[in-house]
């Protein structure tokens, strides 16, 4: 979406410098505005609902922030409704973020929530309902949005996101902290939640198009999921918005480095499928050389034989030529050549330049 903002705006000045009917102080005003029309787009509000201690905040941190600290710019009090409107500032932009109280914390507030959700929600880009993965608990979520949405504001299901938070907290608990990954099991249990909640939710609700996504903040997993179905739910106009201010925390950085610096060798053999098959060559290469030198040494004359030559050892393979060059890295720069695709190709590149030599 955003490569269509930058296309259009190309295509808006290519066309102003076309027309006649405009001079060029014209055309530069009507670039700048268009400009000034993007910045001055007010920024995307999410509603997050769910209980105290869900992990909204730490949601809105991974996905906008990228682990830095959630910085609050103001606050400030939206007098219609009653609510507090917090601006975070993300590393890429201001957002709105509404915590609406949490239905379920007495049946005596429960029809005062309803009507403070029914004025607030259709404010919002995406409503995100956060519920914790483990808990079971459906039918208080199942009764809200037969109460919201079902019955009271249908067209808002729309916007509606199923967020299923602390994957990896989920039973048998058996995270794997190396891979930063939820264990087989684990996988299983969560793919079982997901499809259990989403089937509770369309009962409910069943021209609901989403599904419920279950992710792990503190644990960055996840989060392009969880995104992409924030991005569905926002209305079509407003998408490019929203995905400006995306900045997805990286799940790679709470990763075993010896792990992942495997995985990358793995990668660059996937992604240089051509170095792969010129490595392939070389070694059918030598072993016809050594073929071909026995057949010279069995025809050689009568007289004194000689040993012959051995061959030269063969260079250490690539993946292990890849793995040391890692390993002797800086902390610092296996950083920036992780956060940089270009520069990762380079530097692999030029290890197996030098090794070829």
């Amino acid at each position: 979406m955003k490569r269509l903002v930058h296309t259009f705006r190309k295509e808006l000045q290519a066309a102003s410098g076309r027309s006649d009917a405009l001079t060029p102080a014209e055309q530069e005003a009507l670039v700048r505005g268009y400009d000034a029309a993007l910045d001055g787009e007010r920024p995307p509000r999410l509603v997050l609902i769910g209980e105290s201690g869900v992990g909204k905040s730490t949601t809105v941190n991974a996905l906008f922030n990228a682990g830095q600290p959630v910085g609050h710019t103001r606050a400030t009090t939206d007098h219609a409704y009653a609510i507090q409107v917090e601006e975070v500032s993300g590393r890429r932009g201001v957002l709105e973020v509404v915590d609406m109280p949490g239905i379920g914390d007495d049946v005596a507030n429960y029809r005062r929530y309803l009507d403070l959700y029914l004025r607030v929600l259709p404010t919002a880009d995406a409503v995100v309902w956060v519920h914790p993965a483990e808990d079971r608990s459906v039918h208080l979520v199942q009764q809200t949005l037969t109460d919201l949405l079902a019955q009271s504001a249908p067209d808002l299901s729309e916007r509606l996101v199923l967020a299923l938070s602390k994957a990896d907290e989920v039973d048998p608990h058996d995270w794997n902290r190396s891979a930063n990954l939820p264990s087989a099991r684990q996988l299983e249990a969560l793919r079982e939640r997901a499809a259990d909640f989403t089937e509770k939710i369309v009962r409910v609700l069943p021209a609901w198009q989403g599904g419920a996504v279950t992710y792990s903040a503190r644990q960055h997993y996840n989060l392009t999921a969880l995104f992409k179905e924030m991005m569905r739910a926002v209305p079509q106009q407003r998408r490019w918005v929203l995905e400006r201010r995306m900045d997805l925390a990286d799940f790679t950085a709470k990763v075993d480095r010896k792990l992942l610096q495997a995985a990358s060798a793995r990668m660059l053999a996937e992604v240089r499928p051509q170095a792969a098959v010129e490595a392939a060559q070389a070694a059918q290469a030598a072993q016809a050389a050594q073929a071909a030198q026995a057949v010279r040494a069995a025809a050689a004359d009568t007289g004194p034989r000689h040993a012959a030559t051995p061959a030269p050892a063969p260079a250490p393979a690539t993946g292990a030529r890849l793995s040391e060059a890692f390993a002797a890295l800086p902390e610092a720069k296996w950083r920036e050549l992780c956060q940089d695709r270009a520069l990762f190709l380079e530097f692999t590149r030029r290890v197996e330049q030098e090794s070829g030599r």
